[in-house]
């Protein structure tokens, strides 16, 4: 890896990304996650019961490994056997989540929101949980026609964010109620997936990213508790600098139109 940072998507997802995956215009409930554990369409994911203040239990969280909306996408156009294998990845994973979260002692509720502070261990299970996806990821065929795009969410240009990919060689200015809707902010790693229907029409999802770090951060010494903290720690890539000054230097947002 160089030494500027890159992006890998986050490698936990809510079950309401994955319902969104699975219909994009459907409305995500309760009901039909369970439906589609019922089905195997996804994996039981890792849950944990939250306790309001008095010890009442306050609902739960639910994580499910990144994995499974790629199983969420290839059962709705009908590639069973190929979501199959994205199903049966995500639960061997989720097994491997959870004892890493035991053996760090990190609660799942600390993964699951990418601008909420959390631990050194915490951060360290994200990176290890990332990696084992990542291998996992290079013996599943991939997913077609669809493009995955890591970037940053690099500034706000009027009523768009410009998303900058990793590469530093291109940008999409993407509506800030996409980006809103998937808790990002300016500055925020990020990965945008573009995936191209049969009839030419184009579903666009914006997910969290994770950067990967240079070595020298991951093993400074201090605790580093707040994504903000490790934004400004993080070397600029000189590629995405690059790309980000040029493309604001004009008056108004060239709005790239994607067509697949």
């Amino acid at each position: 890896m160089t030494e500027a940072a890159s992006v890998r998507p986050w490698p936990v997802a809510s079950w309401i990304g994955v319902l969104n995956a699975y219909s994009p215009v459907g409305e995500p409930t309760e009901a039909r996650l369970r439906t589609l554990r019922r089905n195997h369409v996804v994996s039981e994911g890792v849950q944990e019961a939250v306790h309001e203040a008095g010890g009442r239990l306050g609902g739960k969280v639910s994580l499910f490994c990144e994995l499974n909306i790629d199983a969420a996408v290839l059962s709705r156009r009908g590639d069973s056997t190929s979501a199959d294998l994205y199903r049966n990845a995500s639960t061997a994973l989720e097994r491997h989540l959870r004892k890493l979260l035991t053996e760090h002692r990190v609660r799942p509720a600390e993964l699951a929101r990418p601008s909420e502070p959390r631990s050194r261990a915490a951060w360290h299970v994200l990176h290890t949980f990332s990696d084992a996806v990542t291998d996992a990821r290079t013996d599943l065929p991939p997913v077609p026609d669809e493009d995955v795009v890591p970037g940053v969410l690099a500034a706000q240009v009027g009523k768009w964010v410009r998303f900058v990919t990793g590469e530093g060689s291109s940008h999409y200015d993407l509506p800030w109620d996409m980006v809103r809707a998937a808790g990002l902010s300016i500055g925020d790693p990020a990965v945008f997936c573009r995936e191209l229907l049969p009839n030419s029409n184009v579903i666009l999802r914006l997910r969290a990213g994770l950067r990967l770090e240079p070595s020298n951060l991951l093993c400074a010494s201090d605790e580093v508790t707040n994504p903000l903290e490790r934004r400004a720690r993080q070397p600029v890539d000189p590629a995405t600098r690059a790309a980000l000054l040029e493309t604001l230097a004009a008056d108004e947002p060239l709005i790239k139109r994607i067509t697949g």
